[in-house]
């Protein structure tokens, strides 16, 4: 098993590069140091192969010092394309240094390069013999990119909910009475095992009943996926592959079952991120406290799935688009609370590594209702005077284009001619310079933090057209939304 440490004192950017690994390379352990003082404890207990080090972090001699005994292959990453900090990459013995900001794809190619390396490095010790006396089969034709064909051979992977039994389960795999011998891989997700099978042999009536002897003797839960693939031209590295994205369909059928495979599993495209209508939509949703409309929403988009499944990684970050939205409701209505953070973090964590998609939504689903909850009772509690009350009411409610000071003075029981004169008497604004402040400075937003068109922006604001969005804009910024967006562009770059 390939072990990678991450130094790295951002959390959620360390976690995020852990994420991108461990779902996107297979046999591999990521273990995170926060300081310089965790990667000097890690270097020298887990002696990692690989070192993915944010050059922020700090070093000091003693770290310097572990580095270079303990050898591992070294990623650099930093925000300043200077000299000196090409100097202090090539000091600690860096492989690869990366300028932020760099693609998920470009990170990801330079840790496979450095694991192929690795594998290289210490070949010797892994083909001392043929495994488990099988001379036709060597590790580099599975799990490197090799050319011996994988007829005549069976793939079964056992996934476990739980990897840390995964030693148990190996010795269970080793002791068990299978009608031929196999194979077996013990990975840091999954046990795979090969056999050498004839087409006698009934393997799905075989799993079944190991299934129910692993659960009886456990009491843990198991799937187990056979890949039946008989293409010509496969390779035991293709097979190897295509088994390892088989047992990803877990994460939407959850274990306690044998999963059967005779063709290559193919993911049906999703968009990632929400569209701006459904963008809209949990916006209206949270403001409402519409924890129906929620509920169908996520049990639709997530749950109600079948036979052709998305993959799971865009799934994923889907999820992460819908708690980006709850996020922002959560500031709008000012729970800032330790309590709200700490859940928001734990749901972010969930999205990320919970194994099985319905525990997800059912957490997001919690959370959600004990977010809404508490914001209705934050409503009850403040007293806030009226114009507050109309501002805090602007502020939840300026998306809507059709929104006009009769909804104001309905929300706050006062005549909306009073409303009017109370309005710009407290803030020097009418009422609609006031709700166009707050659409423009939401559209100024989009503008610079997304790729949404002017149209899309102007809808998402609240306008009811892109002209007059426009018309607008340029009279508050003195600016179009395109000239906009292009110096801003430019400053932040």
């Amino acid at each position: 098993m390939i072990k990678i440490l991450i130094a790295n004192p951002d959390e959620f950017e360390a976690k995020g590069i852990q994420w991108l690994i461990e779902t996107s390379i297979s046999n591999v352990k990521v273990i995170l140091g926060k300081n310089s003082l965790e990667t000097l404890t890690i270097l020298e207990n887990e002696k990692p192969h690989i070192l993915i080090y944010e050059m922020n972090i700090g070093i000091d001699d003693s770290l310097l010092k572990v580095i270079k005994i303990t050898e591992p292959a070294i990623i650099s990453l930093t925000m300043e394309a200077t000299f000196e900090a090409a100097k202090k990459a090539i000091d600690i013995g860096t492989n690869f240094l990366l300028i932020k900001p760099f693609s998920p794809q470009e990170l990801l190619h330079h840790v496979q390069t450095q694991i192929r390396d690795v594998i290289h490095k210490h070949l010797s010790l892994t083909t001392e013999a043929k495994l488990l006396g099988s001379p036709e089969i060597e590790y580099e034709d599975i799990f490197i990119n090799g050319t011996k064909l994988a007829s005549p051979y069976i793939f079964i992977a056992f996934q476990l909910e739980k990897s840390y039994l995964l030693s148990k389960l190996n010795s269970f795999l080793k002791e068990y009475s299978f009608p031929v011998k196999p194979l077996i891989f013990p990975l840091s997700d999954m046990t795979l095992c090969v056999f050498h099978s004839s087409t006698s042999i009934n393997w799905s009536e075989i799993c079944q009943r190991l299934l129910f002897d692993w659960e009886q003797r456990e009491k843990e839960s198991i799937c187990i996926i056979i890949n039946r693939e008989d293409h010509p031209d496969l390779t035991l590295h293709d097979k190897y592959i295509h088994t390892k994205k088989m047992t990803e369909v877990t994460f939407f059928v959850g274990y306690k079952q044998v999963l059967e495979f005779s063709k290559e599993l193919q993911w049906q495209f999703i968009d990632p991120f929400l569209t701006p209508n459904e963008q809209k939509q949990w916006i209206r949703f949270l403001n409402e406290g519409n924890k129906e409309g929620i509920s169908d929403f996520l049990v639709t988009n997530f749950l109600d799935i079948s036979d052709s499944y998305p993959d799971p990684g865009l799934l994923r970050i889907r999820l992460t688009s819908i708690l980006a939205q709850i996020r922002r409701h959560m500031k709008s209505v000012n729970l800032n609370d330790q309590f709200f953070e700490q859940e928001y973090l734990h749901i972010f964590d969930s999205i990320l590594y919970e194994p099985v998609i319905y525990r997800i939504v059912q957490k997001l689903l919690i959370f959600i209702s004990t977010i809404l909850d508490a914001a209705g009772e934050i409503s009850k509690s403040q007293h806030l005077n009226i114009i507050d009350q109309c501002i805090h009411f602007l502020e939840l409610n300026y998306w809507k284009p059709e929104l006009d000071l009769a909804d104001l003075a309905n929300f706050v029981g006062r005549n909306a001619s009073y409303l009017s004169h109370l309005f710009v008497e407290k803030t020097k604004k009418t009422f609609r310079e006031k709700l166009n402040e707050l659409r423009i400075k939401e559209a100024k937003r989009l503008l610079v933090e997304t790729d949404m068109s002017i149209k899309e922006i102007a809808i998402l604001s609240g306008f009811q057209n892109q002209h007059y969005f426009s018309k607008v804009f340029k009279k508050m910024v003195n600016q179009t939304p395109k000239q906009y967006r292009l110096l801003e562009t430019i400053e932040n770059y």
